[in-house]
């Protein structure tokens, strides 16, 4: 790629937020704007439906807590629709583990994605399927206390905790 094209690229990556909002995100509309960037480009195909935009940076944050023997705690993420988020889990004892998520004002309805009835660790990347909070729940299915530390990085509202002791 020239350095012209490169410089066109960047200009665009620079304004993507102020146009990610009003875009249409269609193929079309990538193929009229790459050819009016780049040329058009031999070999060249489309798929605008992989890139959701966010108008914000992304967030990082780590939650640790301690369940108490026989008890359980939750941390979801709030994400709408097609957001993401990458991972990594870890308890200094083996824990049951449910990764889910809920619909708002879905009352006790939920959608598993993963459960394990022993694991001391998880990682991955979740991308929402709906809107609404996406996360784990974790039992201590043992007779000592179990510290679970979970780190998040995505494009999510917030985290919701419940249970466990920071």
């Amino acid at each position: 790629m020239t350095t012209t094209r490169w410089m066109a690229a960047a200009l665009l990556l620079a304004v993507a937020p102020a146009w990610a909002a009003e875009a249409t995100r269609d193929n079309s509309t990538l193929a009229a704007r790459s050819e009016a960037v780049f040329g058009k480009q031999a070999g060249q195909s489309f798929d605008a439906q992989v890139l959701k935009p966010s108008a914000g940076a992304p967030r990082t944050e780590t939650v640790t807590m301690t369940l108490k023997p026989g008890k359980g705690a939750e941390v979801q993420a709030e994400l709408d629709a097609g957001q993401g988020l990458v991972f990594h889990w870890s308890a200094s004892a083996d824990v049951a583990v449910d990764l889910h998520g809920e619909r708002p004002d879905s009352q006790s309805e939920y959608t598993s994605y993963d459960i394990e009835a022993s694991q001391r660790e998880g990682a991955g990347t979740l991308v929402a399927p709906f809107a609404g909070t996406h996360g784990w729940f974790w039992k201590n299915r043992s007779q000592q206390p179990v510290t679970v530390t979970v780190t998040i990085t995505g494009f999510y509202n917030r985290l919701v905790c419940h249970g466990g002791q920071p």
